[in-house]
């Protein structure tokens, strides 16, 4: 069994967050009506130029700590920047796979769309109440860190309102 603590630690990221919320802007911005496969192509593609950003600037900034005397370890950088950046593929992982669903046929389209809209919103929430977990801490804690975490979803569900 998983300790709420590692469970923490491991998917309370700023790189887990903030790719829940760009993947729901990217399928909230896609258009709807150019088809599923449209939008999951947009999203993937759009999820790996971020990924390979991440990592190119978790690279660079790595090189920060060193000082002037040490030399460049790219290949240590790199590995450190993969794991940092790890969130933001976590992130695209639910969203996508509503989307092959609807790629299948196994729902409509429009289904597939939204359902990979909303479980950004559900996951963010997830998270939020995993993050205020900890002793001393009162349940409405968890229940408005969750609610606080899912509204960045909701933002981009509005966004797809506004847009479309």
């Amino acid at each position: 069994m998983v300790s709420e603590r590692t469970l923490r630690q491991t998917l309370v990221t700023p790189e887990l967050v903030s790719g829940i919320v760009l993947v729901s802007v990217f399928v909230a911005v896609a258009d709807q009506n150019d088809g599923v496969l449209d939008v999951f192509a947009i999203t993937v593609v759009s999820v790996l130029v971020f990924w390979f950003t991440e990592v190119f600037s978790h690279t660079v900034a790595e090189q920060r700590r060193r000082t002037s005397d040490d030399s460049v370890d790219l290949g240590k950088s790199l590995r450190i920047a993969l794991a940092k950046s790890r969130g933001f593929l976590f992130a695209a992982i639910l969203p996508t796979v509503f989307l092959v669903i609807g790629l299948f046929g196994v729902n409509e389209g429009i289904v597939a769309y939204w359902a990979a809209l909303w479980v950004g919103v559900a996951s963010l929430a997830v998270i939020g109440w995993i993050a205020f977990e900890g002793r001393g801490n009162r349940w409405y804690w968890r229940v408005g860190g969750a609610l606080a975490t899912a509204c960045l979803g909701l933002m981009a569900v509005l966004l797809k309102i506004l847009v479309h």
